[in-house]
């Protein structure tokens, strides 16, 4: 068997055993029951700050011991992140547990990808890394909408069991990538210089012209607003809306399937959705979605919590075309990866400021609304500017 068919097996494997969080309906409920809100805010701002501070001296340790063993070593920590998590209950604890987490992020950050680009390669078979991506997408959402689904429900039978099956899940996806084969080809060197190099010419490449500009700030307030709102406050809209784990579950499952079907069989299609019109749908999406987050009530809100989330999947699979078009194929990967530092650096900043305003001022449903204007005064104008350069 080539290097290349084995570890993409391993791959897609190990990315499906990763996919099941039985924790996404009830992770916010469990630590609502042990910490306040500012602890919360607090705690999932750290865990992004140790991921990106930590991507650079991960690079290099995957330099020196091989991308396998630095991938099996990033699921240790993850089995350890979700089992431990479900036992702590001081905030220094879950403080030091999300230092755990996040390191194993940036240890993983990257590294899988990038075992599956150099195998292909290895083989000649590059040209087959989108495809393998794209099995990836499907295989993740579907372990993920099933571990939603039934999130809820196994927290109503043990309120450990979520995390503690998370963890072997881990553990699994941990035993599978023993079967990697470290490719020769090493299409990245690592080293501080080169690290460094490649965040400069990513900012350059990203912002060397009025359109490239125009277009990095559009995907980074798309993309930061959309992205705060999917991992972080859409929990708490729903929590705060008044449904319980079983009904969170079910929504942000049927919520998820319902957007993978729109977004892939119908708004991919260019004659539906061109550059122009992507433009325009994402700051309407994002100011109907979030503004009147602050009248949401019961059922009423499910709607607006189902675009808010479109949104974020649709900024990979919509925004992500149109975005990678624009800047050169030799600088592509490092442009994007320069607009993704600066969406983790807003998040970091905002999750970590918006505990207080939870706290006193009126809740997610406060936050949502927050969003919504910021989208309505950043991105339109940003939009409109980019349409007028295509005319």
């Amino acid at each position: 068997m080539t290097i290349s068919v084995n570890n993409v097996r391993v791959y897609l494997l190990s990315e499906a055993f990763r996919s099941f969080y039985f924790t996404v309906p009830i992770y916010l409920a469990f630590l609502q029951e042990r910490l306040s809100i500012s602890q919360i805010s607090i705690l999932v701002g750290w865990s992004f700050l140790v991921q990106l501070v930590m991507e650079l001296p991960t690079g290099a340790l995957a330099d020196l011991l091989g991308k396998r063993i630095t991938i099996i070593l990033s699921y240790i920590l993850d089995t350890i992140f979700f089992v431990g998590y479900s036992f702590i209950t001081s905030f220094p604890m879950f403080l030091l547990i999300a230092t755990i987490g996040g390191l194993a992020e940036s240890l993983r950050s990257g590294a899988s990808e990038a075992m599956v680009y150099d195998s292909l390669k290895e083989d000649g078979k590059e040209h087959n890394f989108a495809k393998v991506g794209a099995k990836q997408g499907v295989l993740f959402q579907i372990g993920l909408i099933i571990a939603t689904l039934l999130g809820g429900f196994i927290y109503e039978f043990n309120i450990h069991l979520p995390y503690i099956l998370a963890g072997l899940a881990q553990a699994a996806s941990g035993l599978s990538t023993l079967f990697y084969r470290e490719p020769k080809v090493d299409t990245v060197t690592f080293t501080v210089r080169n690290y460094l190099r490649q965040i400069k010419l990513g900012a350059k490449e990203a912002f060397k012209s009025r359109e490239h500009r125009l277009m990095s700030l559009y995907y980074i307030a798309v993309g930061a607003i959309s992205w705060l709102v999917m991992t972080y406050y859409v929990d708490y809209l729903l929590i705060d809306l008044g449904f319980d784990h079983n009904v969170r579950g079910i929504i942000s499952a049927g919520t998820r399937t319902l957007n993978i079907l729109i977004i892939s069989k119908i708004l991919v299609n260019e004659k539906i959705l061109d550059r122009k019109r992507t433009l325009i749908f994402f700051p309407i999406l994002l100011v109907l979605s979030l503004t009147p987050g602050l009248w949401l009530q019961g059922w009423w809100g499910v709607p607006f919590i189902a675009g808010a989330m479109m949104s974020s999947t649709a900024r990979w699979i919509l925004l992500g075309k149109y975005t990678n078009q624009v800047f050169d194929s030799k600088y592509r990967a490092t442009a994007i990866s320069t607009l993704s530092m600066a969406i983790g650096a807003i998040y970091v900043v905002f999750t970590l400021l918006s505990g207080p305003v939870m706290e006193n001022f009126g809740g997610s449903r406060t936050i949502f609304t927050l969003l919504g204007i910021i989208s309505l005064l950043t991105i339109p104008p940003l939009a409109y500017k980019l349409i007028k350069i295509d005319k």
